[in-house]
């Protein structure tokens, strides 16, 4: 199976990236105010302790699943359970193939391809029966799953996201990511990411997709 990459993707993610206006979201989104206020999606990547996350990176939790909820995914119990039952052992294999310490932009691109670990793993979540029989879950609910036991590999895709960046007809995200990422790029998101006075949980995909899915919400 050929993917097909959109080459100018780097381009538009390089005038996203290092407009001010970034910054200004990404401290607007994760800001700490009062309850029932701000962007839930900060609370994605802290639910559970770090300690935690770390000892358990080959294994799915109900604190992942429970993170789902601030990205507003909320599954089915009938899913939850699979989840973390029967399919458990299945899940914690595909993890262990999946690099867990590497950038995107560092891995090999067979890392991303149809046959990998990754990528069988986001199917296999894709394709969870919401109600035990008929209707599957979307790439978007996988693709949030997998960032949060993946953070630094897996990039989160949804339909502002989708909007946003406008792939070229048939271009793979992850393939095109991966190739849009360069080092110009991830300076600039390291900037933005200092310039915001960001954590250590928060990783360059994850500081990536905020300011993508921010700018989305901007009229215009």
């Amino acid at each position: 199976m050929q993917l097909s990459i959109d080459t100018s993707l780097s381009t538009r993610l390089l005038d996203f990236v290092t407009d001010p206006q970034a910054i200004d979201d990404l401290r607007t989104y994760y800001q700490d105010g009062p309850p029932n206020t701000g962007y839930p999606g900060r609370w994605f990547e802290l639910i559970g302790s770090p300690a935690d996350q770390e000892n358990n990176r080959n294994r799915l939790t109900a604190d992942d699943i429970v993170a789902l909820s601030a990205l507003s995914i909320r599954l089915p119990i009938t899913v939850s359970a699979r989840l973390l039952g029967e399919d458990a052992a299945e899940i914690t294999d595909l993890l262990t193939e999946i690099p867990a310490d590497a950038d995107l932009w560092d891995v090999a691109r067979s890392d991303l391809s149809p046959k990998s670990a990754a990528y069988r793993l986001f199917t296999k979540f894709r394709a969870m029966a919401w109600n035990g029989g008929e209707h599957g879950t979307s790439g978007v609910t996988a693709s949030k799953l997998l960032a949060r036991k993946r953070p630094r590999l897996i990039p989160i895709y949804d339909h502002q996201v989708s909007q946003l960046v406008d792939l070229g007809k048939g271009a793979n995200w992850w393939i095109s990511l991966h190739e849009a990422l360069t080092a110009e790029l991830c300076d600039h998101l390291g900037h933005a990411h200092k310039a915001a006075e960001l954590g250590p949980q928060i990783t360059p995909l994850r500081t990536l997709d905020v300011i993508l899915w921010m700018r989305a919400r901007h009229p215009g």
